[in-house]
């Protein structure tokens, strides 16, 4: 099994939340993929967007564990979480852990 960490923006880049029943509909979709996950409490960071300008967001760490052989799968389930959320890109890291 291979562990990752996603962050899911609670907020568009307009400010605007987003809205509890996508974000819940993702979830679903990662359980669908994953068969299972863990949702962290809120952080904060900030991103260099593509026009220079400085993106402070709040997101949902999100610990997922699933198959080498779904590593793929999840990829493009997140990136259709970022054009979904309208995202230049999300934060996805691949952990060693056992």
């Amino acid at each position: 099994m291979v562990k990752f960490i996603l962050l899911i923006p609670l907020n568009y880049n307009d400010g605007l939340e987003v809205p509890e029943e996508i974000f819940e509909g993702m979830l679903d979709e990662i359980f669908s993929l994953a068969e299972g996950f863990t949702v962290l409490p809120k952080v904060r960071g900030a991103y260099l967007m593509a026009d220079g300008s400085k993106q402070v967001d709040w997101s949902s760490p999100i610990w997922i564990t699933l198959e080498e052989s779904m590593i793929d799968a999840l990829k493009e389930l997140v990136g259709s979480f970022a054009e979904r959320l309208g995202q230049e890109s999300m934060y996805l890291e691949r952990t060693e852990s056992t």
